[in-house]
């Protein structure tokens, strides 16, 4: 694993190996090219994803249960409407991430709606309707992207894509913490040694 700059000194990203099953598995690789497993950092690869209307229509369609859910009900829950509609909220949040790349704590709020603040080395989520990119705090507007999902439950454990978002944010952290990563002193002086 890596840690790459995509807006430093404020948004890093981690690019996972191509057998971090998490990331790239089967149902996942199939709308990659070869050469991107493994080799494509996670806002890339979420906003490729976000942005492929085979894969919407195929998670659309397989999460179709989900979808009867009272948030559901405001839109046309169709899955290629649905699909038609992520993908334009995509290319919309990729702008206000651009928009807002130097002042990253407008973006990032807890990850845990009971939590009132992000401290250094806490979990945080950028929203934008039902799309998430989560990351860590490293310091005061400096983050690092662990993941992301089309988010379809209130609850994070109550679906499989939040659950394996879960683990990919603890996972990291730990790194972070078993490697006294505390702040953004020492993200710096670890950026280029830390082995993920």
């Amino acid at each position: 694993m890596e840690i790459v700059p995509i807006f430093a000194p404020y948004l890093y990203v981690v690019k996972y190996p191509d057998d971090f099953t998490l990331v790239w598995n089967d149902e996942i690789n199939l709308y990659f090219d070869e050469d991107q497993i493994g080799d494509m950092d996670e806002f890339d690869r979420l906003f490729s994803l976000w942005s492929n209307p085979l894969y919407l229509e195929n998670f659309f369609n397989s999460n179709e249960e989900y979808l009867n859910a009272p948030y559901w009900q405001k839109y046309n829950t169709s899955p290629e409407n649905l699909s038609k509609l992520t993908s334009k909220k995509a290319l919309d949040f990729e702008k206000e991430i651009l928009k807002k790349q130097s002042q990253p704590n407008e973006l990032f709020q807890p990850l845990h709606n009971d939590n009132s603040r992000l401290i250094n080395i806490s979990e945080g989520k950028a929203k934008y309707n039902w799309l998430r990119i989560y990351a860590v705090k490293i310091d005061e507007n400096r983050f690092l992207i662990v993941g992301g999902a089309i988010k379809l439950t209130f609850k994070m454990d109550a679906h499989k894509s939040t659950q394996d978002e879960l683990k990919k944010i603890a996972y990291i952290k730990n790194i972070l913490i078993e490697n006294n990563i505390i702040d953004g002193d020492s993200f710096d002086d670890a950026l280029y040694e830390i082995n993920l």
